[in-house]
């Protein structure tokens, strides 16, 4: 009697696994916020270096915030 349940615990670590039935997509929820862009800003009438100097920090700032979106959407891509 015990040989033939040895034999049958044996034989139910063999078995095959159960097959895959159902497949779940999931879609990461993306607020529209990370999908715009501050926009650039104006190109300045050169009158001066400073005028263009802020012109230069805020073209930096508007393309930071486009490369701060691109990375969190890039993260929750990746987490899913």
């Amino acid at each position: 009697m015990r040989r033939v349940l040895g034999m049958l615990l044996v034989l139910a670590g063999c078995a095959a696994p159960a097959p895959i039935t159902r497949i779940v997509t999931v879609s990461p929820q993306i607020p529209d916020s990370l999908l715009l862009c501050a926009p650039a800003p104006d190109v300045p009438a050169a009158g001066s270096q400073a005028v263009v100097a802020r012109y230069i920090v805020a073209l930096w700032q508007a393309g930071e915030d486009c490369r701060a979106h691109v990375a969190a959407i890039k993260a929750v891509a990746v987490a899913h």
